[in-house]
């Protein structure tokens, strides 16, 4: 069992003009023994988003808290508490908060990678 609390991690603060707050939760840098996937928290702020990102690792997004949108290649859907998206690798993708509160977002990556660059900062 590997065990991780997000009040237990580093934040990793990302610059404008993407500002955004990161958690890596799980990672194979973390935890060598963990090999097939990787997940973390982003906290975007109000009128807050990512940078267009493109991987080889798919990624799944699940909306915790907050409200706001996700354009995955040409298309573009709303995101609520609730909401699970997958990203297949290779496509374009950015989370976008249009609300007037934090968007937290758990994030998880397979298989592992993109985190490391994370991790480094």
């Amino acid at each position: 069992m590997i065990i991780a609390n997000e009040n237990e991690v580093p934040l990793i603060q990302m610059e404008e003009p993407f500002k955004r707050s990161l958690k890596v939760l799980l990672s194979p840098v973390l935890t060598p023994k963990l090999k097939s996937i990787a997940a973390g928290l982003t906290l975007l702020p109000p009128g807050g988003s990512s940078d267009f990102a493109n991987h080889i690792e798919g990624e799944m997004f699940f909306v915790i808290s907050g409200r706001g949108h996700i354009v995955v290649g040409d298309e573009e859907k709303d995101l609520v508490p609730g909401t699970a998206v997958w990203v297949p690798p290779g496509i374009d993708h950015q989370l976008v908060n249009s609300s007037n509160d934090y968007l937290k977002i758990l994030w998880v990556l397979s298989p592992p990678g993109r985190e490391a660059e994370l991790l480094k900062k």
